[in-house]
């Protein structure tokens, strides 16, 4: 008798030992291998790329195009990321051997849970058509949030890179001039350090840029670690405004995705587990986590949630009415759109009180350049003329 030795991907280890007994195969030994995160895990699926794909294989699917036929013409098109076609054509080539939607998708990596369940409760539930409209609002509504975030970054760091383009100049350009005319270098103070950094830009330059680019990518992977989450967390915990808007972030993500998730078909339990994670906020999954047990153990949502101050006061009687008349999915959908109002209101108000106050400190730090350089040139000049 041969021994083989493999791997076999599938969703339970029951389903394993079952799709290997029907090969024919005797299992003398088997076990669950621990989960690899590669590269396309840490970079994931460019959110844009999902949110036309799901809203075009949602119309295609109302057309009346078969399912798998509707992929295969979504893989050719340009319009989404090279990588993306790709997982596309995988995806098809999975159908095409007879593997469930489901399973073809969640054996890409690359998609996140709440696509996945809600992808496995519409292929059950023979609501396909519906679950798709739901997983195309909820991420165009998810990449509204993203990008009104990344809107209100846009200024502060405008005007950082600025500074940083003065400092540059100044040490690159302007003051090898006037130490040409002048010969005497200062040994202290900010006009020393600005000549320091020229010496170093001039004999090293290609090194300081190579490593300045590796220092980028090591900061940008970090930051979509679990320990570059926290850190993230921290950081924006520091500031009460942005701790306030990050909360409401928080809210108005749970919120849309738990509601989306119950009207798919999902089971409470887990809608509360996938909506949290969904949050990225840890002290926020945590707090539903003993929600989760709560509900178990036969509390009421509303009671739940209340117990572990998970919300303002206002949004449990919401809920409550929601479990009350079973129009779960409709409340948490009005919560959420309450919140990103809240969250646009935010974002302006902290944008109005930002910009003043960036330009008032790269006003003053070119001020202070322009004095620190007036001065040593007069010292230079008192010295040339001595």
């Amino acid at each position: 008798m041969k021994k083989v030795k493999g791997e076999i991907e599938a969703s339970s280890l029951q389903e394993a030992l079952g799709r290997l007994k029907s090969n024919g195969l005797m299992i003398v030994d088997i076990k669950e291998s621990k989960k690899r995160k590669g590269l396309k895990n840490i970079f994931g699926i460019p959110l844009k790329d999902i949110v036309f794909f799901t809203r075009q294989l949602e119309t295609m699917i109302k057309a009346g195009l078969r399912l798998r036929e509707a992929i295969y013409i979504l893989s050719n098109q340009e319009i989404f990321s090279k990588r993306f076609r790709n997982v596309l054509v995988n995806v098809v080539n999975e159908l095409d051997v007879g593997t469930s939607l489901t399973e073809a998708f969640k054996k890409q990596g690359v998609f996140d849970e709440v696509f996945i369940n809600m992808l496995k409760a519409g292929e059950e539930g023979g609501v396909l058509e519906e679950t798709l409209e739901k997983l195309s609002n909820y991420y165009e509504n998810l990449n509204r949030t993203q990008q009104q975030v990344k809107t209100a970054m846009v200024y502060p760091i405008f005007i950082l890179s600025f500074a940083i383009v003065v400092v540059l100049v100044i040490s690159l350009f302007i003051l090898p001039k006037l130490f040409s005319v002048f010969g005497n270098i200062p040994t202290s103070g900010l006009i020393s350090t600005l000549v320091k950094l020229n010496k170093l830009l001039t004999e090293n330059g290609f090194l300081v840029g190579f490593f300045s680019v590796l220092i980028f990518i090591g900061i940008y992977v970090f930051f979509k670690t679990e320990y570059g989450k926290i850190f993230k967390e921290f950081l924006g915990n520091l500031f009460p405004p942005i701790r306030k808007l990050r909360e409401k972030i928080t809210y108005e993500r749970f919120s849309r995705t738990f509601g989306v998730l119950v009207g798919s078909g999902v089971s409470i339990i887990d809608s509360l587990e996938m909506a949290a994670k969904a949050s990225n906020n840890r002290k926020f999954i945590s707090k539903i986590k003993s929600v989760e047990e709560k509900v178990k153990s036969g509390s009421s949502l509303k009671q739940a949630l209340k117990s572990e101050k998970v919300f303002p006061q206002i949004i449990y009687e919401m809920i409550g009415t929601g479990e009350e008349t079973g129009k779960l999915e409709v409340v948490m959908e009005k919560v959420a759109d309450f919140f990103d109002d809240q969250i646009q209101q935010d974002t302006k108000k902290l944008l109005s009180m930002l910009e003043p106050l960036m330009i008032a400190f790269v006003g003053l730090f070119i001020a202070f350049l322009a004095y620190t350089m007036y001065s040593t040139i007069f010292q230079m000049q008192s010295t040339f003329g001595g």
